[in-house]
């Protein structure tokens, strides 16, 4: 089965995704300008985000939120009933198992938003609470979604930006519950300008997977990937 990946579109749907089996989004889709305001940002995802998802060449669109998705945060009973009977499935520390109809193959994806705290900002709670929020995560993952990266892989961010030191920034409860479970891939965004090439953390391929730099300007292709 193919799989195409991508994070962090803050609004930006100018563009077409690969044609794939499923199509994994690893959180930050709310425009900016839009992500303070629940009407609005509810108004975006029926109006703009659906109608976009729907015109995908896939057959099931999977999604994590970010930490710029702020009212999915506060209103995850509003994003579930709008994705409802939909092919977009919401995943909040939950799985979902896709089924190739030619093969009868499984392959088991899991969904988790949670970033460690740099700022006020959506899912972003202590250390300790990831840590318990991770405990729940199986060992059988094919594919895991989160929005931060894991600590000391792909998480030091190469574009010179004020805030920048060149350091690991990555979130270690994340990095530890990778190790622990074992998924074959981790596909995350958050950091827009790490290295979008694979690295591996333990037995896990991981990638970034922005389309977006630090100035969000999109200059990231979709990732591709045979499974």
């Amino acid at each position: 089965m193919k799989i195409v990946a991508i994070s962090d579109l803050h609004g930006v749907l100018d563009f077409t995704t690969p044609a794939c089996d499923v199509l994994c989004i690893c959180g930050d889709i709310v425009p900016l300008n839009i992500q303070s305001y629940t009407k609005e940002t509810f108004r975006w995802l029926e109006t703009e985000f659906l109608p976009w998802c729907n015109q995908q060449l896939c057959e099931t669109i999977l999604l994590v939120g970010g930490n710029h998705d702020m009212r999915m945060c506060d209103h995850e009973d509003k994003v579930r009933a709008l994705f409802n009977e939909t092919k977009v499935r919401y995943l909040l520390d939950e799985s979902y198992e896709y089924i190739d109809t030619e093969t009868g193959n499984v392959v088991k994806f899991y969904g988790t938003p949670w970033c460690h705290i740099f700022g006020n900002w959506a899912f972003m709670i202590s250390d300790d609470a990831i840590s318990e929020k991770l405990r729940n995560m199986p060992d059988d993952i094919d594919v895991l979604l989160t929005h931060d990266a894991p600590y000391g892989v792909s998480d030091v961010c190469f574009q010179k930006v004020w805030w920048n030191k060149h350091e690991h920034i990555g979130c270690m409860p994340l990095r530890d519950a990778i190790i622990e479970h074992k998924p074959k891939y981790c596909l995350h965004g958050h950091l827009h300008s790490t290295n979008h090439d694979c690295e591996t953390l333990g037995d896990t391929q991981v990638y970034n997977v922005s389309l977006l730099d630090e100035t969000y300007t999109r200059i990231y292709e979709p990732l591709e990937l045979t499974i």
